[in-house]
């Protein structure tokens, strides 16, 4: 009878739940959204920036539809927290483009 193959596994390969483990302290850590500034005021002004402009910013310039669900700080809060509620410093992303741009750290694209 054949056996089966072996199955590879890159050198940083983590079983599931060590994973989530290891998620759930990180997010232990991270504080809530309301703690990192993300309150009832930011979710009132992120409904109006999603609802004012409904579809991703950055689909749109390269001829894309796509529904826009996350709301992105051009300049960010780190950098200048003043701008934290200002609407001109905001922009609705799709979550690729959102977790693209924070991915590189490539804020003032």
């Amino acid at each position: 009878m054949p056996s089966r193959p072996p199955v590879h596994r890159p050198a940083h390969y983590q079983p599931a739940a060590q994973r989530r483990e290891q998620l759930a302290s990180l997010d232990a850590r991270r504080g809530s959204s309301a703690a990192r500034g993300y309150g009832a005021d930011w979710q009132r002004l992120r409904l109006q920036v999603l609802a004012e402009e409904p579809l991703c910013r950055f689909c749109a310039e390269q001829g894309r539809v796509t529904a826009a669900r996350d709301v992105d700080h051009i300049v960010p809060i780190a950098q200048r927290p003043d701008l934290r509620l200002e609407r001109s410093n905001l922009r609705p992303l799709c979550q690729p483009c959102h977790s693209g741009l924070t991915a590189r750290g490539d804020q003032f694209r």
